[in-house]
């Protein structure tokens, strides 16, 4: 049993006095995490568009968007093809390819827009999602790589096959495919999706303090300061559905409602919000729904 001596209680009140002068010089402790640091009281996702739930239903219509897929070590383009009901030679086209027998581990493709985001809602099953969408369980598992079927997180982002007795489309207009600019130059510290249990639905890329934050398009000004665990935020309204999200910025440079050109500086790297270190992180949504910064950003890292 602990016992209470003259020099534990001396050592204590020395802590609560350092501990003290911190707090009044407006110093946090280091943490060595670079990314987000994510607890259930603080969830890290976007804020819905006002009259949406982040559900759809098989009767609302969707668009199909295009997806990215990272090469596995063993993978041919006829497996993924395969895998998502696509043509090879499809593939080949859109992504460029000059031999379609040769592609490597972590190589990055764009898959066609075949597919329908799906946000799974509280409490929805694997199965009940299939049966709304006249999908086969079994292509939902494989076609989102699911390890755990009987396991799916709210707000967890699937991706459905159109087509398929469900909701069909196109690809969106509004999705600008590798034509946006990097918002920042550094090196991706987190990438979009499930992370940590928790859907993250941005791309973190880890930079510089006070490196200057750009507008990836030309766009106006829809938010400007600081919003909440996201830190000092800049959001822009693209047009067509289109917006973009910068956060954690150490200081924000534009203004509500002002216009923006592509490339501007609207913002300085920092660490705001709830954040542990220097990084940008990037949104793009569309619709209100994120979709990931890699199908939107040049194929060129910056």
């Amino acid at each position: 049993m602990f016992k209470c001596s003259k020099n534990n209680i001396i050592i204590a009140g020395l802590a609560v006095l350092l501990v003290a002068g911190f707090l009044a010089a407006g110093l946090k402790p280091a943490q060595a995490r670079l990314d987000e640091l994510l607890s259930p009281d603080a969830p890290y996702v976007t804020e819905p568009v006002a009259g949406q739930t982040g559900r759809q239903d098989a009767n609302q219509p969707v668009a199909a968007v295009p997806g990215v897929y990272v090469v596995q070590k063993g993978d041919t383009l006829s497996h993924i093809a395969s895998r998502y009901d696509l043509d090879v030679k499809q593939l080949v086209e859109l992504n460029n390819l000059k031999d379609d027998n040769h592609i490597i581990k972590g190589q990055v493709l764009m898959l066609p827009g075949n597919v329908i985001p799906y946000q799974v809602g509280r409490g929805e099953s694997l199965s009940l999602i299939a049966v709304r969408f006249g999908v086969p369980e079994e292509k939902l598992v494989e076609m989102n790589d699911l390890d755990d079927p009987d396991r799916l997180l709210a707000g967890q982002q699937l991706l459905i096959p159109a087509g398929r007795g469900g909701p069909e489309g196109q690809v969106s207009r509004g999705l600008p495919l590798s034509q946006l600019k990097w918002p920042v130059v550094g090196w991706i510290s987190s990438p979009y999706g499930i992370r940590d249990g928790s859907m993250h639905e941005g791309l973190d890329i880890a930079a510089d303090h006070g490196q200057p934050v750009r507008a990836v398009r030309e766009g106006k000004v829809v938010f400007a300061g600081p919003r909440g665990t996201y830190g000092n935020t800049v959001i822009i309204d693209h047009g067509n559905g289109l917006r973009t999200l910068y956060a954690h910025n150490s200081r924000v440079l534009v203004s509500e409602g002002q216009r923006v050109t592509a490339g501007q500086r609207i913002a300085l790297v920092g660490s705001t919000g709830r954040s542990t270190g220097p990084h940008l992180h990037f949104e793009v949504l569309l619709n209100g729904t994120p979709v990931d910064p890699l199908l939107c950003l040049e194929r060129a890292y910056s």
